[in-house]
This record gives structure tokens, sequence and C-alpha cells, in this order.
């Protein structure tokens, strides 16, 4: 036999064994490959909340929260303030926040780039019952303003850029009431941080109207923070569902399962906290209970 017949049958040989081990990998990628992520079960809960109503009042009732909830977890949780809706998302999206409050129009907008969280529960006025608000046009009630016409070239407030009742609905609006969109329409349009100010913005006269939700209207008033019947509406919009408390989808369905129950089977543990946040109680929800703001947005449902 050739010496080149020799080097010929050692390199064949190499290959087919080579072919041998490729083969023997491949079920192990494949299996790999279709294997579900890791889920994630952090030691510490980080909740957050956006400022919406009283800053005080709220941070006090999320405070109670977080500690009721830790009780009833047996685990930390930590607090997560965020300035802004969008900060919120940010941090669901990247894994800094795991269960957070947000507003019908966020939680939408949310699904459509990416469904990083699902909703589970919401804190609602009336115990058991999915209660709606509505974003509202307020103006002083001594003002002349008695129509939307009233008030081109005026200043307005909204609220936060990703706000449903402050910005995104009043948008859709406007354009709906006038053919114009609200910086043209305004002659100043500005941005409060939250309802509280968007609305005391409007008592002391530093803007000629604001849209706010109703629910944070009628908190003001409980509080003594704007006196009832100092401010009037212009416009009211159709009823919206309250705000969805969502999970992020990567947590342990273990935990998932143990934040629900202690949201829907134990509420009484964290009533006192919140009667803090003006709610009654909290109710089961899901995707299909904000498939109308979708519609209202002129967005697929998520």
């Amino acid at each position: 036999m050739s010496p080149d017949t020799n080097h010929r049958r050692r390199a064949l040989a190499q290959l087919l064994g080579l072919g041998g081990i490729a083969a023997a990998m491949r079920p192990a990628a494949a299996d790999a490959a279709s294997a579900p992520a890791p889920c994630e079960h952090p030691q510490r809960l980080r909740l957050a909340f956006i400022p919406k109503n009283h800053e005080d009042a709220q941070a006090h009732g999320y405070r109670l929260l977080g500690a009721l909830l830790a009780d009833a977890l047996d685990m930390p949780v930590d607090l997560v303030p965020a300035a802004s809706y969008s900060a919120v998302v940010q941090g669901l999206q990247g894994g800094r926040i795991d269960v957070a409050e947000l507003g019908p129009a966020t939680y939408v907008q949310m699904q459509r780039s990416g469904a990083s969280a699902r909703p589970v529960a919401a804190m609602v006025r009336q115990a058991g019952v999915l209660t709606r608000y509505h974003a509202l046009l307020v103006v002083r009630s001594g003002s002349r303003f008695r129509r939307w016409q009233d008030l081109q070239g005026r200043t307005l407030s909204l609220v936060d850029p990703a706000s449903t009742s402050g910005a995104l609905l009043p948008r859709q609006a406007m354009k709906a009431q006038t053919g114009m969109h609200l910086e043209d329409y305004f002659s100043r349009v500005s941005y409060a941080g939250s309802h509280t100010r968007a609305i005391a913005a409007v008592r002391d006269g530093l803007v000629d109207a604001a849209f706010v939700s109703s629910d944070s209207l009628e908190m003001a008033q409980q509080r003594k923070a704007v006196k009832e019947g100092a401010l009037r509406s212009l416009w009211i919009s159709p009823p919206l569902p309250t705000d969805p408390l969502v999970v992020r989808r990567a947590l342990c369905p273990a935990l998932q399962a143990r934040l629900r129950s202690v949201w829907l089977e134990r509420q009484p543990l964290l009533l006192p906290a919140l009667q803090l946040l003006g709610k009654q109680g909290l109710v089961a929800v899901d995707e299909s209970d904000y498939a109308q703001v979708a519609h209202m947005l002129g967005l697929s449902a998520p």
C-alpha cells in the first residue's frame, strides 16, 4: 500500500470521527435551544410607583404597602420611586423592577414594545368591582371658559407624556374636537409631573386649564387640597379601567402565584395601606380588561 493511500485512509477516518462527534452533539444542542429560559426568583422584590396624587400621602401609602407585602410574602420588598411613567416601563423591561402600578395606556403601549409584564390585579375604590375613572379638562369655576374654543391661545398643564388621562387621551380628544395639536392650539403646554400638581396649577392660576383624572380630583377635594366646586370640567372622557398592577413575566411562576394569592385572597392584610391610597380592595384583571383602552388610542389590543 502506497504512503499516499495510507494518508488518505487516515484523513478519512479523522473526518468520520469528527462527523460522529458532531452528530452526537446535535441532539444536545437542539435540546438546549428548546429548553425554557430559566425564571428569576430575586432575593428582594422591587416595587415601583409613579407620582400621581399627593406625593407625601402616596409615598406613605406605598411604604406601608411594601411593608405589609413583605410580611405576607416573607421576603424583603424594596420601593423604587420613579420620576415618570416611562422610567417604570424601562425598569420592568430592564429587569430592575419586578412589580409596578401602571396607567392603562402605559400598559397597553408597553405590550406593543414587548410583553415584559402581565396585569394581575388592580386597586379599586369599591371592593370587588373594577372601578372606572375619567379624564377631565378642568378650569377654575370663576373663569370665563365654557367650551374648548374659549381656551385657544391660553395655557395648559398636562401630567406626564405617558399618562392616560393626563396626556395621551387629551391629545386625541383635542385633535377630534378642534382638528389641531395641543401645542398648536394652546400658547403654552407644560407637564406638571403629577395630577396633584396639575390641579394645583389651575387652582393657583398658574395655567388656565389642565387635563387630570377624576380620581385625582376627587382625592384632592377629600384632602382639602382644592375646595369642592372650585374647578369645573369642560370635557369628560369615556370611562377608563383603573390602573393595573403588573408583574414582570420573567419572575418564577411560584413567586407570581404567591403575589396573586396575597393580592386577591389575603386582602385584609393590605387594607390599611390600600385605604391610605384611597382604595378599598383589589380585583383580578387581565389583558382583556384593557382592550378598550387600546381601541381608544387606535392601537391593537395587547
